[in-house]
C-alpha cells in the first residue's frame, strides 16, 4: 500500500511539473538591419554581417547609401551616425538599445 501511495504521489508530481508552461524569453530585436560601425555601413542578416557596397532600398522606399546617407521616402536627407542602426522599415535606433534588449548576445 505504501508503494502504491508513493507511486501515485510521484506520478502526480511529475504530471504537475510537465504541465507547467515553458516561458521562453521573446527576442524583439530585428533580424535584419543596417548599422554604422567604425565608420562603415554593415548589413546584419540573422547575425551574419556583410559590408554594404551599393545602395539599399528599404520597404518604405527609403534609400540608404554605402556612406550612411539616407534619402527618406518623405524627402528628408539624413545621415546614419556611428552607433546607430536602421531597420528594414526605416526606423533609426541606437545600437546600445539593440544589445540591451538582447542579453544573450
Amino acid at each position: 500500500m505504501k508503494k502504491l501511495t508513493l507511486f501515485v504521489i510521484i506520478s502526480s508530481f511529475s504530471l504537475a511539473l510537465s504541465a507547467q508552461p515553458k516561458n521562453k524569453p521573446r527576442n524583439h530585436s530585428p533580424k535584419v538591419y543596417i548599422m554604422m560601425k567604425h565608420g562603415k555601413l554593415i548589413e546584419v542578416n540573422n547575425g551574419h554581417r556583410k559590408l554594404v557596397k551599393k545602395d539599399i532600398t528599404l520597404v518604405n522606399q527609403t534609400t540608404i547609401h554605402p556612406n550612411g546617407s539616407i534619402d527618406a521616402s518623405s524627402g528628408q536627407n539624413l545621415q546614419l551616425k556611428e552607433g546607430e542602426y536602421i531597420t528594414m522599415n526605416g526606423r533609426i535606433r541606437n545600437l546600445k538599445d539593440l544589445h540591451r534588449s538582447n542579453p544573450g548576445k
